[in-house]
């Protein structure tokens, strides 16, 4: 009897953005929710050592934790609803976060969603941070990015943000309910903050842009 050849298939955890036709959400609005439905899915009981979902969130998050950003709209999104996964919402913008899988054996239901679509919102780069707190995002202004890219960057930026931080300072962010905010610096914003930002991300060069890019920046604003 033949064995079948093990998939070559990368793995990767994808997300789906719901962009209906009429008002659509920004960028920024789309980034900071893509990043926290990874968190929340990573977060899940399911996801966690004798889990359901454990071996195929420690399969992909021991590997190159790559993402991949699509869009559903209408009853494509209400059926993007049907694999596993957990969706996240933030005034009212959604973004679904599915089981890491090999991108070969996609449910259906997710392989159909688009991956590239049209823009979205026009960035107009700031100068100055916004008054905020919670964990922030900020997008390079070097290279153009789609609004789908610039989603899987932030949700990197994010994971690494949570993953990486002290156990204290994350339970008091999700005692004041995630809050994340992404900004789109100019490019002397930028520099000074990439000074300081303890998450720095570098793109691993699949699409768009060459590898080594460094994409996202993050970093925790208290008080909570």
């Amino acid at each position: 009897m033949e064995v079948a050849e093990p998939s070559e298939s990368p793995r990767a955890l994808q997300l789906a953005a719901r962009v209906e036709k009429m008002d659509p959400p920004t960028t920024a609005q789309i980034c900071a929710v893509a990043a926290l439905a990874t968190i929340e899915l990573l977060d899940d009981e399911r996801s966690q050592p004798g889990g359901e979902w454990y071996e195929a969130v420690a399969a992909w998050n021991g590997d190159r934790i790559r993402k991949i950003v699509r869009r559903g709209r209408a009853s494509a999104w209400r059926r993007a609803q049907e694999p596993d996964g957990v969706t996240a919402e933030r005034g009212g913008v959604e973004v679904r976060a599915f089981v890491p899988c090999r991108l070969d054996e996609a449910p259906e239901q997710l392989a159909k969603l688009q991956i590239q679509s049209s823009s979205l919102d026009e960035i107009d780069p700031i100068d100055v941070l916004p008054d905020v707190f919670g964990l922030v995002i900020a997008v390079t202004p070097m290279v153009e990015m789609s609004w789908g890219k610039q989603a899987a960057q932030c949700a990197h930026a994010g994971q690494w943000a949570w993953m990486r931080s002290d156990g204290e300072v994350v339970s008091r962010w999700n005692a004041a309910g995630r809050p994340i905010t992404v900004v789109h610096p100019n490019r002397q914003l930028w520099d000074a903050l990439v000074e300081s930002a303890p998450v720095q991300i570098h793109d691993g060069g699949f699409t768009e842009i060459p590898a080594g890019t460094k994409t996202a920046l993050a970093w925790w604003l208290e008080p909570f």
